[in-house]
C-alpha cells in the first residue's frame, strides 16, 4: 500500500474511532450538569492558551505545555462533554494555524479518542469529578493520565512508523522512552491543576494562566539554547572543512550516518544517539591546527611524515571539544574514532571492545562517506559496493557485529536516502510531506 494511502486510512481510522468513543461515553453516562462544566471550560481554555503560545524546537517540531490542563478538566468533571469541550479547543487552535487539514482531523480526533479512553477508565475504577469529591483519587488518577498519555503517543507513533514504513514499537520507544519520568510526575500535578480551581475558582485559573506563559518562557529559553548550541558547533565545523574542497559537508554526512548506524544495530536511548551524532559532527575539527593546513591543501601523496602529522588529528579533535564543558561525554568518541577493531588503527591502537562503541560506528560511518564521495581518483560507489566493501573490513578495520546487523538490516538503504536525516519525524513533518506529495495545499 503507498504511504500516503495507508497514512490517510489510519487518520480515517483514527476519526471514526474518536466519534464513535464520544458515542460510547455518552450512552455509558448521558447526563451533563451545566454548572459542573464551568471548571473545565476555563481549564480547557488554559489549555488552548499554551497550545497557541506553542514554540519551535529543533528539527521542524513544535513543543507546547497544555495536556495537563485537558487532562485536569477530566478528573474534574469526567463526562463525555469534557471531552467535546477539549476537543474544540484542540480545533479551535489547529483552525488558526495554518497546516494539513489532514493533521487538522488527526490530532483533534487523537485528543478526543485519548480524552475518551481518560474518562471512561476513571469512571470504572470508581474516581468521581474533584467538583463532587477533592480527595486525591489515586488509582483511577494514575490509571487515566497513563491511558491518555499511551493512546496519545501510540496513534502518534503509529502514524510515524506508516509514513516512515519503520517499526511502531521502535517508533514509540524511541520518542517517548526518556520522557517517562516526566509522565509519571505530571499525575500529581494534573490532581494540583484541578484543586486549584476547586479551591479558588477563576482566580485559581488565573495563576494558571500566569504558570502556563512562564512554563513556555522556560522552555522555549531552553531549546532555542540548545538550537544556537548545536548550529554554532555546524558552523564551527563547516569553517574547518573550508580548508579542503573535498570534504565539504563531510562531517555533517558522518553524523546523519551515524545516527542512522546506531538506529539500525538497536541503540534506543535518545541520549546515547545524540551523543554518538555530536561525536560525529565534531570528530575532524582538530584538522583547525596550523600543521595540518600545508597536508590539508598537498595535491599529491602523502609521505610517511605527513601521514604521522594526519594521524594526530583525533588528538587535536579530542583536545578541542575538551574546551566545551557540556561535551565532556563525547570526547572518547571523537578521540578514537580512527582506531580500527584488530589493533591496528590510531591514536592508541586500541582494539575490539577496548574501542568507545560511538567510535566503532563512526569509524564505519566516515568509511561509507569516503566511498560514497567523488574523488579525482575515482567516482563515489554505489550501494552493492558499499555493502560489499563493509563485508570485507568487518573484524579487521570494523566491529563485525555492527556490520553483520548493518549489511543484514532491510534498513541499509536508508543511508543513501538524502532526505534521512536519521531523527524520527514528527507527526508535522509527515503531513507536510504527504501534502506535498499529494499536491494539497494547506488550509489556512
Amino acid at each position: 500500500m503507498p504511504k500516503s494511502v495507508s497514512v490517510v486510512t489510519y487518520v480515517s481510522a483514527i476519526v471514526a474511532a474518536s466519534a464513535a468513543s464520544v458515542l460510547g461515553l455518552y450512552l455509558y453516562q448521558p447526563e451533563v450538569q451545566s454548572a459542573s462544566l464551568v471548571g473545565p471550560l476555563l481549564l480547557s481554555l488554559v489549555a488552548l492558551l499554551g497550545s497557541l503560545l506553542n514554540y519551535r524546537v529543533r528539527g521542524g517540531g513544535r513543543g507546547n505545555v497544555s495536556f495537563i490542563p485537558n487532562l485536569a478538566a477530566l478528573v474534574l468533571y469526567p463526562s463525555w462533554a469534557t471531552v467535546v469541550i477539549a476537543g474544540a479547543c484542540v480545533g479551535v487552535v489547529h483552525f488558526v494555524t495554518p497546516m494539513p487539514a489532514l493533521k487538522r482531523f488527526f490530532n483533534v480526533s487523537q485528543t478526543v479518542l485519548a480524552g475518551c479512553a481518560a474518562t471512561l477508565v476513571y469512571q470504572a475504577l470508581g474516581g468521581v469529578g474533584l467538583l463532587a469529591n477533592p480527595q486525591f483519587p489515586g488509582l483511577p488518577l494514575f490509571a487515566s493520565v497513563m491511558l491518555w498519555l499511551l493512546v496519545n503517543t501510540v496513534s502518534v507513533a503509529t502514524a510515524i512508523g506508516l509514513a516512515e514504513k519503520k517499526s511502531i514499537y521502535r517508533t514509540w520507544q524511541e520518542g517517548n522512552s526518556a520522557g517517562l519520568l516526566y509522565d509519571l510526575a505530571s499525575i500529581p500535578v494534573v490532581y494540583a491543576f484541578a484543586r486549584v480551581y476547586v479551591d479558588w475558582g477563576g482566580w485559581g485559573i488565573v495563576s494558571l494562566c500566569a504558570l502556563v506563559v512562564g512554563l513556555r518562557l522556560t522552555y522555549q529559553s531552553k531549546h532555542q539554547l540548545q538550537t544556537t548550541n548545536k548550529e554554532l558547533l555546524e558552523l564551527f565545523v563547516q569553517t574547518v572543512e573550508f580548508r579542503d574542497p573535498y570534504t565539504s559537508g563531510h562531517s555533517q554526512r558522518v553524523s546523519r550516518y551515524s545516527r542512522i548506524i546506531a538506529d539500525i544495530v538497536g541503540i534506543t536511548k535518545a541520549a546515547e544517539v545524540e551523543r554518538i551524532a555530536t561525536a560525529a559532527l565534531l570528530h575532524d575539527v582538530g584538522k583547525i591546527h596550523e600543521i595540518f593546513a600545508p597536508i590539508l591543501s598537498k595535491p599529491g601523496r602523502l609521505t610517511p611524515e605527513e601521514r604521522a602529522i594526519m594521524q594526530l588529528h583525533p588528538v587535536k579533535s579530542a583536545e578541542l571539544v575538551e574546551r566545551i564543558s557540556h561535551l565532556q561525554d563525547v570526547i572518547p568518541a571523537v578521540r578514537h574514532h580512527h582506531e580500527n577493531w584488530d589493533g591496528t588503527g590510531y591514536p592508541h591502537r586500541l582494539a575490539g571492545r577496548d574501542i568507545p562503541l560511538g567510535s566503532r560506528i563512526i569509524m564505519i560511518a566516515d568509511t561509507i562517506d569516503a566511498m560514497t564521495t567523488d574523488r579525482p581518483y575515482r567516482k563515489a560507489l554505489g550501494e552493492a559496493q558499499v555493502r560489499a566493501e563493509i563485508k570485507k573490513l568487518q573484524g579487521i578495520q570494523f566491529d563485525p557485529h555492527i556490520c553483520a546487523l548493518l549489511v543484514a538490516s532491510p534498513d541499509f538503504g536508508r543511508l543513501f536516502n538524502q532526505d534521512d536525516d536519521g531523527r524520527a519525524k514528527t507527526v508535522t513533518q509527515i503531513f507536510s510531506v504527504m501534502r506535498k506529495r499529494m499536491n494539497t495545499p494547506a488550509v489556512a
